[in-house]
């Protein structure tokens, strides 16, 4: 995941001051300094955050676990609104509220030609140099193409996308990662049809949209697993038709949910890799296993390939769902207006920037299903 950090490289153009929380090595607390952050160049813009989902990716990198340059503005699950935009770039206007992505496609390289923005090959400005300095000029590391623990944001234009006004900041938010991640693994990666048999392993923020995404799909049995209690009941709420203990039997539990056929689609959204490892016992046969949720760098497991193939299984990995954020986040705009996608009910709390410390400890302790930060103090 190193990759989808700019290197801490500046060029000295000119910008503004904002407020970001800045972590300065691994297992170091996010401190909210002073920095600077450049105007937009050509095919740019600046967005206002008004809120940003904590992910656990962003504790990864705070942890060791994904190499980056520190100081590292984290924060990738972002809704703003346009405050500036650089030269001739098409796409946002000022004013206009957006979801921010990680995800930049240049429009132009074979994977993107063919509608994989996630795989883009494209060399970008921000790329290669970060827009945030230090007071003393020093660089500091755009985290996840984002930086979006920060007042704001200066962003490749294919990354925003613009919502309506009358969803919530803090929901909205939402849609930039997990709610992306999890509905995407399901409908782009997984191609879920109604009436298949969908077990969900890990019932954190992306996986309970997966479980949405299962429930939207029309997926029957949708089997949910997590080791936490409480995780269990979100997962029942969200739309599972069975919620099961991860220390129990799971696949005997899959077998008696699925009337002893096992899963078509086994989604595992956590990056434990014990979780990883036991997941193909719970596919059948002609079964697809999707890996979301991404370990610690260098973590391995291992497959009985003969038996995978078979059984004519298949294993497909699932980086942010594999979305086209410009398809995908409208799509999901119309699930909430419709009431099929619950994005306020996947909000467990909402903190000032300053109060960044506290909603890391919750999504911790496993009591959160999001915490979302807001610069501004107050949701919007």
């Amino acid at each position: 995941m190193a990759a989808t950090s700019v290197p801490a490289v500046s060029e000295g153009r000119r910008g503004t001051a904002v407020r970001a929380a800045v972590c300065h090595g691994p297992g170091a607390p996010l401190l909210v300094e002073d920095l600077t952050l450049a105007d937009p160049g050509p095919d740019e813009v600046r967005v206002a955050i008004e809120a940003c989902g904590i992910c656990h990716s962003d504790l990864t990198y705070v942890d060791g676990g994904w190499a980056v340059d520190y100081p590292v503005v984290l924060g990738h699950e972002a809704a703003g609104r346009v405050t500036e935009v650089g030269g001739k770039a098409d796409g946002p206007v000022v004013g206009e509220k957006v979801v921010v992505s990680l995800i930049r496609s240049c429009g132009q390289c074979r994977a993107c030609r063919r509608g994989h923005d996630v795989a883009c090959t494209g060399r970008m400005h921000l790329h290669d140099h970060s827009p945030l300095t230090d007071p003393a000029g020093n660089p500091v590391t755009q985290g996840l193409y984002t930086g979006a623990f920060a007042d704001a944001v200066v962003v490749h234009r294919s990354q925003c996308v613009p919502v309506p006004e009358d969803l919530p900041s803090t929901s909205a938010a939402l849609l930039g990662c997990g709610v992306l991640t999890g509905v995407g693994a399901v409908t782009n990666t997984a191609r879920v049809d109604a009436g298949e048999a969908v077990v969900v392993v890990g019932c954190g923020g992306v996986g309970l949209a997966a479980v949405q995404g299962a429930r939207i799909a029309g997926a029957d049995p949708i089997v949910a697993v997590d080791p936490l209690p409480n995780k269990r009941d979100a997962a029942l709420r969200f739309g599972a038709t069975h919620a099961v203990d991860a220390d129990d039997d799971v696949t005997e539990a899959v077998r008696a949910a699925t009337g002893g056929q096992l899963a078509d689609h086994v989604l595992v959204t956590t990056p434990a890799p014990a979780a990883m490892a036991g997941a193909l016992d719970l596919a059948a046969p002609m079964g697809t296993l999707i890996l979301v949720g991404i370990p610690d760098d260098g973590v391995t497991t291992e497959f009985d390939t003969g038996l995978l193939a078979v059984r004519n299984q298949s294993i497909l990995g699932s980086k942010m769902g594999t979305s086209r954020p410009a398809v995908d986040v409208p799509l999901l705009v119309e699930h909430w207006r419709a009431g099929r996608l619950d994005l306020d009910g996947m909000v467990t709390s909402v903190h000032p920037l300053e109060g960044i410390a506290g909603a890391v400890a919750e999504m911790r302790s496993g009591a959160a299903i999001r915490t979302v930060v807001c610069p501004g103090g107050t949701e919007r």
